[in-house]
Parts: C-alpha cells; structure tokens; sequence
C-alpha cells in the first residue's frame, strides 16, 4: 500500500534526529575509551619511571663515568635523576611530573643522591594526570617509588 504525502511529512527529521542522539553516544564513548587509554599510558610510564630512576642511580652512585669524556661527572644526584625520569617522559605534561630521592644510610637520617655503594636509594615518581573527558574526575595523581641498592 502506497503511503500518503500527509504521513511523509510527519516523519521529516526523524533521521536527523535520531542520528544526533546515536552520535552523542557513540562520541562520548570513543572519547571515554581514548581518556583511559591515555589514563593507562600514564600509569604505566609513571611505574617504569620509577624503576628507571633508580637503575640510573644504582649504576652511577657517587663514582664517575670512566672512560667517558663527554661525560665527565655524571654522578647521580638528585638534578640528574630528575632530568633523566623527566626526559623519559615522551607524550606527557613534563611540568606535572614530580621525582623525589632519598638515599638510606644505615647510621643515618635520609640524605640525598648520590648514595654511597652498598646503600640503598629510593626513587619516587609523581605524575598529575589531567582527563580531557567532562565526565571522569578532572585529575588523578599517580604516583610509584622503587628501592634499589647502589653498586657504584
């Protein structure tokens, strides 16, 4: 049976509008699953960051680079530390990273890098991760610590 033009015209612009509802949900869910993505990287970065930071401490210790002469003095102390955790940072807010180090002495309060062989240095990495999406909480801050005894 034909349709008539009355009934043709009562549905005009129900596909405008019903592509507009699908694409609001449709958009809030692709953006929801790039934030988490983002989210993940993240977290990931800030644990590796960590563990980085003291592998790069327990191999350096208070000795220099031998054999290196562009590298003179390349003792890890707690500016070198911070400037190779946040060089390390590809793709993220360099500003909202925060790395603290402390060594642990035995006989001793904490004292900053670099660490003597044979005790222990601990790396905190801090990261403020700001969500683009209106609908997840606006920061979270991730943060990750790894302890490691210096060789060098």
């Amino acid at each position: 049976m034909m349709r008539s033009v009355g009934q043709k015209n009562g549905e005009a612009g129900s596909a405008l509008v019903e592509f507009a509802l699908a694409s609001v949900v449709i958009l809030t869910v692709l953006f929801g699953i790039i934030d988490m993505g983002r989210a993940l990287y993240s977290y990931d970065w800030v644990s590796d960051a960590a563990r980085r930071g003291t592998r790069y401490a327990m191999v350096r210790g208070t000795s220099s680079c031998p054999g290196s002469p562009e590298l003179p003095d390349c003792k890890a102390d707690l500016g070198h530390i911070t400037t190779y955790v946040e060089s390390n940072a590809v793709g993220l807010d360099p500003s909202a990273v925060t790395v603290t180090s402390s060594c642990w002495p035995p006989s001793h309060a904490f004292t900053l890098p670099p660490c003597a062989p044979g005790k222990t240095v601990e790396v905190k990495v801090q990261y403020n991760f700001s969500f683009l999406s209106p609908f997840t909480p606006r920061s979270w801050t991730m943060t990750s610590s790894s302890i490691r005894t210096v060789s060098q």
